[in-house]
């Protein structure tokens, strides 16, 4: 398994077990870990975040009762998400994760349709990225 490229923000809120929680989740939810993949060890990953081992046990323990991964005895633990729960859980992450971004920009004092103009002018950005800054159409 290629290492998760979680990211840490020692300044958020967000409890740091929530946070790798969540990005986890993500890797799953997004098809980038597929069912039967094997995560990396507790002990790995710890270290790579440079946190407390006992951190990861909360968050691999937390995404086993959810259901996301599955512990086998001296082999580790894997990714076990069922399809129509992974959906749901899906949405709830994006709901959850869009709250987060309409109230941090809504502390800061920007208005809804300051966001939805921000995001539209980050979609046309990504969109000149993925079609090499020119459109097929103008071909």
């Amino acid at each position: 398994m290629e290492f998760m490229n979680i990211k840490i923000n020692s300044k958020s809120a967000v409890p740091v077990y929530e946070q790798v929680k969540r990005e986890i989740k993500l890797a799953i939810l997004s098809g980038k870990l597929k069912e039967g993949e094997k995560l990396i060890s507790i002990r790995e990953l710890a270290v790579r975040l440079q946190i407390n081992p006992n951190t990861i046990v909360k968050v691999y323990y937390q995404l086993e009762v959810e259901g996301f991964i599955a512990s086998r005895p001296g082999a580790g633990y894997f990714v076990s998400a069922e399809a129509g729960r992974a959906q749901k859980e899906k949405y709830e992450l994006f709901e959850q994760v869009t709250d987060d971004y309409i109230t941090s920009a809504s502390d800061l004092g920007y208005s809804i349709e300051d966001m939805i103009a921000e995001l539209k002018n980050k979609n046309d950005s990504s969109e000149k990225k993925n079609n090499g800054g020119s459109n097929d159409k103008d071909r």
